[in-house]
């Protein structure tokens, strides 16, 4: 009896292990996982993510990390399809490093196609037989660019022109807050009443500025008044347009008299001298255009601090629109006080031109 119970109980340990050899699980190794994860210069490390807002003009990195088991896999095949805003496309391949990254640099230049919208690119790669792959978008938006025009006279920015003066125009074009350079702008130049007077393109030199250079013709009714300047370009397909006016006018003939200590200027002081010290009186003429008026005359009349005219002239101008007279203050000293000069002069048989002046005389 015994010996049949230890009998029993060993066939059923034995049954035990055979049961247990014949229905357990067969033991599986576990695969590595592969990663594959595509970025910009712009730095998101993501997948599936929009990776930045980039300009016309820029250059863009793309950059594609492949890990296997979180350790970087090198000298691997990687395939870019870089899909254009306009839907075209643009295949590039490369290997990755010994650090697992491959890279794929485009350039977003408008020369060679729509540039501004979504681009959309897509990595694939294959590790032991699987295909891998990633995703992103980025943006390509040009900032507002601008064109800014100008009107210089002698170098220097102005708005007030005579006729026959010579009129620098400049366009100054930006984009991003860069000046672009090559880029084609043409100046429209109308005359007072409307006309066009010149119409001409110029490329922006490497500071990004377009300039022309043109001659107001002689005073006439379509020279006199506002002239207005319209300059037109284009940048990544944004038209840009930009104005100037400026004014071209006659002077006012005017006459300026002074001493040899002072007074230039409208109706200014001529300076301090002594009893018996000679003056020096000058009056100098100018015309509508602003030149000096040589032969013409003037009259100085000087009137001492006793309210008595002391000297009276008339000197033609000379070649420099300039004449000239010498007085001496009387030693006397009732002579001390404010003198007080009046120049005059009549003008194309039209106008008077008139300036004073004042000059004190002191006790030695």
């Amino acid at each position: 009896m015994l010996v049949a119970s230890i009998l029993a109980a060993s066939l059923a340990v034995g049954l035990g292990t055979i049961s247990y050899a014949l229905f357990s699980p067969t033991p599986t190794t576990t695969k590595p996982q592969s990663v594959l994860d595509i970025f910009t210069q712009k730095d998101t490390h993501a997948v599936n993510v929009l990776d930045g807002n980039f300009e016309p003009f820029e250059n863009v990195s793309i950059y594609a990390f492949l890990t296997q088991a979180g350790s970087g896999l090198g000298n691997c095949p990687v395939a870019f399809t870089i899909h254009r805003p306009d839907g075209s496309q643009i295949l590039e391949t490369g290997l990755t490093n010994s650090s697992g990254i491959a890279e794929s640099t485009l350039y977003l230049l408008p020369s060679e196609g729509l540039v501004t919208g979504t681009w959309h690119v897509i990595a694939n790669a294959t590790v032991d037989n699987e295909v891998i792959n990633d995703a992103l978008y980025f943006q390509c938006h040009s900032q507002e660019a601008r064109i800014d025009v100008f009107s210089k006279k002698n170098g220097v920015p102005s708005i007030s022109f005579l006729p026959n003066d010579t009129v620098l125009v400049e366009a100054q074009l930006s984009h991003g807050n860069v000046s672009t350079a090559g880029i084609p702008v043409t100046f429209d130049v109308r005359t007072p009443n409307g006309t066009e007077f010149l119409m001409e393109t110029t490329n922006t030199s490497s500071l990004g500025v377009a300039s022309i250079t043109f001659q107001i013709p002689g005073p006439s009714d379509s020279t006199s008044g506002i002239w207005r300047i319209f300059v037109a370009s284009e940048v990544s397909g944004q038209s840009l347009h930009g104005t100037a006016s400026f004014g071209c006018f006659l002077l006012s003939p005017v006459m300026d008299v002074f001493t040899q200590k002072n007074g230039v200027g409208p109706n200014m002081n001529g300076g301090y001298f002594s009893l018996n010290e000679s003056v020096s009186l000058y009056a100098e003429v100018w015309d509508e255009l602003n030149q000096t008026v040589p032969n013409q005359l003037v009259a100085f009349a000087i009137i001492d601090p006793n309210g008595t005219t002391l000297d009276y002239r008339v000197q033609m101008t000379n070649a420099s629109g300039i004449a000239s007279v010498t007085t001496r203050i009387p030693p006397d000293a009732a002579y001390v006080g404010t003198f007080e000069v009046y120049a005059t002069a009549g003008y194309q048989g039209q106008l008077v031109l008139f300036d004073t002046l004042t000059f004190v005389a002191k006790q030695n």
